[in-house]
């Protein structure tokens, strides 16, 4: 476990010994194009960068220089910043109190109106150096305050490391809408976008509601979820488009596993879930009777008209 201070500092330690200029860049030791004859700009970019990778003691280093040489210049939340980063820690963190703690910045720099994309680069630069001093944690796939692994490596911009936990969460406690939504977000900043849109679908058969929508991170499904005719209907209605990939089981035994952990569901579910699960049915015909195909598709018509129409269409044509 690492106190609040040692985690927002660690990524100084190596690269803050000698504290260059604001004129100049660490790496090059040279005045950056653009910023030659802008030197308070260019002071001021090189300040926040040292926040954002929450270097603190570099910081507190560039803001004094920074008032130095311009006393007039108004400073808005960086300052605040660095005053909270450089206070020390009143216990270790671990990965739950870690968490607790990187919320309540965040309401801090919402409340100062600090960019998202620097507020972006803090959260993964904070879950980064969180997870590294907490690596002896990683043995169950949630944390005693039941947060899942997954999401730190989220959070830190690890998605491969993310989907391994997600998927070994799965395997060990269960499936659920959360962990398949952000199993979906994983494969989503991977470039799997079929992948991610097939666990969308499965984190809403398995309860995902329109008000968590907004945890998909892929903007151009989402946007396609809100333009359907009828949004509690928008999962089914890309099922019956054909522009979800099919839920195909490889063998009897998988469509009957299934079958066998949704019955309850197929009766008892809002409309638009059995919907997509008499879909999911209706696409393993070569695992199903005759009665149950029949039954399947008589099934989608009675909950949807017009989508088992077009369903029917688009199967007829492929």
């Amino acid at each position: 476990m690492v106190g609040m201070r040692q985690i927002l500092e660690r990524t100084g330690r190596a690269d803050s010994a000698p504290s260059t200029s604001p004129f100049q860049r660490e790496d090059s030791r040279r005045p950056v194009q653009g910023f030659l004859f802008q030197p308070e700009a260019m002071a001021l970019t090189e300040l926040q960068d040292a926040i954002v990778r929450l270097d603190f003691r570099t910081a507190s280093e560039r803001l004094q220089e920074f008032r130095r040489l311009w006393p007039e210049a108004k400073l808005t939340w960086e300052p605040e910043l660095i005053q909270t980063g450089l206070k020390p820690a009143r216990d270790p963190m671990n990965l739950d109190s870690g968490y607790d703690t990187w919320q309540e910045l965040q309401v801090r720099l919402d409340a100062l109106d600090v960019s998202r994309t620097m507020t972006a680069s803090m959260k993964q630069n904070f879950f980064s150096r969180l997870l590294e001093e907490n690596h002896t944690s990683f043995g169950q796939p949630r944390t005693p305050a039941g947060r899942s692994l997954g999401d730190f490596h989220l959070s830190a911009g690890q998605p491969r490391n993310a989907r391994r936990c997600y998927e070994n969460e799965i395997r060990q406690i269960g499936d659920g809408w959360s962990v398949r939504l952000q199993l979906g977000n994983c494969d989503f900043r991977l470039g799997y976008g079929p992948v991610a849109h097939s666990n969308y679908h499965w984190s809403f058969v398995l309860g995902l509601t329109e008000n968590r929508w907004t945890w998909i991170e892929d903007s151009i499904f989402l946007t396609r979820l809100w333009a359907a005719e009828e949004t509690e209907w928008a999962f089914p209605e890309l099922c019956a488009a054909g522009e979800l990939s099919s839920v195909r089981f490889s063998s009897r035994d998988e469509f009957d596993g299934f079958k066998s952990k949704f019955a309850a569901a197929l009766s008892e579910v809002a409309a638009p879930r059995r919907f997509c699960l008499y879909w999911i049915v209706s696409e393993n015909k070569r695992f199903c009777s005759d009665s149950e195909l029949v039954d399947a598709r008589r099934q989608l018509k009675a909950l949807h008209p017009l989508l088992h129409a077009r369903y029917l269409r688009r199967l007829a044509q492929s």
